[in-house]
């Protein structure tokens, strides 16, 4: 399987960090939310942050994260 790949001269790279900066911003802020909403519950059903923190894995925050991107919107993209 080949993978292509494409040199860019160092100037070209802040052209494209504008449009991650959006995305990212984004993402941040539905991960914070659900982050959040993870301790609220925990505090909810009694295991207090502490208990949440114990049980929230490396695990868990890639499946969040990859829960988050999957709600990133096409205009979100396509805007950024």
């Amino acid at each position: 399987m080949l993978m292509p790949c494409m040199c860019v001269s160092p100037n070209e790279t802040s052209l494209s960090q504008s449009c991650d900066h959006s995305i990212f911003r984004s993402m941040k802020s539905k991960y914070k939310n659900t982050f959040l909403n993870g301790i609220r519950t925990a505090v909810n059903r009694n295991m207090g942050v502490e208990g949440f923190q114990e049980k929230f894995s490396i695990k868990d925050a890639v499946y969040a994260v990859a829960s988050v991107w999957n709600t990133v919107t096409k205009e979100t993209v396509v805007h950024a």
